[in-house]
């Protein structure tokens, strides 16, 4: 790897350690200069992460790595220093970050420029105007479908979450304006040093409703009371979003999950489910 990676950025480089390895992505430190991404099956995958930090890079404050060059499968970005020590501390500068992340909204409405990947899936971001409609269809509908097709989600299962996306409107909120969303905010993406976030990485781009993204750090404990503390002084959390709303929007990383690590994510979905009477 470190032959590529010196080639690719036409100098030497000494060592390329293995991070971490899917079955679709492979991570590299290389001289703790360089992180190297490589696709391992999908170019896809390295190409949106490409365009999605060029588009935070010019449309956002966001911290994120610098990007210095795409070839191929292989994307190289810079390595950033952390400790991951004083999280607390970290979390009021992750609610300033996030709110004004969450403050940036599409003319266009709902989805995003192109296509974007979450994990090892991809993303569909079509432009629509109602959010409800967009959420159901591009995020729940077309993940459970999928997870049926693959055999993870039973059919049962599939049947209930179709009758609560009928009737999704009951319980979700188009909101007066749509709000550039990371999409994949658990500590694994946090980078933290001396208490402050130094950089968010593998975004999972699009413009929906700000909610998400604070459901999914509920779901993965992300952060604590002191971020939520902070992020409703900067943008208001609605009284209600927690007990109506945060697990339906959860339902979307969890069909994630389960197609992606298997049936050990299936009883959270059936619970949602149940808990709203389907």
């Amino acid at each position: 790897m470190k032959e590529k990676v010196a080639q690719i950025l036409g100098k030497p480089i000494e060592h390329c350690q293995l991070i971490t390895q899917s079955s679709t992505t492979a991570i590299y430190n290389c001289d703790n200069k360089v992180v190297a991404k490589v696709a391992l099956d999908d170019p896809f995958l390295v190409e949106s992460e490409e365009l999605m930090y060029e588009y935070l890079r010019n449309n956002s404050t966001l911290p994120i790595p610098k990007v210095f060059k795409r070839e191929g499968e292989i994307l190289l970005t810079e390595f950033i220093v952390h400790d991951e020590l004083d999280q607390k501390e970290a979390e009021a500068n992750a609610a300033l970050h996030l709110a004004n992340l969450h403050r940036i909204s599409w003319e266009e409405g709902f989805g995003f420029v192109e296509d974007t990947v979450i994990g090892p899936y991809v993303q569909n971001n079509p432009q629509y105007d109602s959010w409800v409609e967009f959420f159901k269809r591009e995020r729940l509908l077309d993940f459970a479908t999928k997870a049926f097709a693959e055999g993870q989600l039973p059919e049962e299962t599939y049947v209930r979450l179709i009758a609560l996306c009928d009737e999704l409107d009951q319980y979700l909120k188009e909101p007066k304006k749509s709000s550039l969303l990371h999409g994949d905010v658990w500590s694994g993406n946090v980078l933290i040093h001396r208490g402050e976030v130094v950089a968010f990485i593998d975004p999972a781009l699009y413009y929906g409703h700000h909610e998400v993204d604070l459901a999914f750090i509920m779901m993965f404990n992300t952060f604590g009371d002191n971020f939520f503390k902070h992020y409703h002084q900067l943008f208001p959390i609605e009284d209600d979003f927690v007990e109506k709303r945060a697990d339906i929007y959860n339902l979307y990383p969890y069909l994630v999950h389960l197609r992606a690590f298997g049936e050990g994510y299936l009883p959270y979905i059936e619970r949602i489910l149940t808990k709203y009477g389907y």
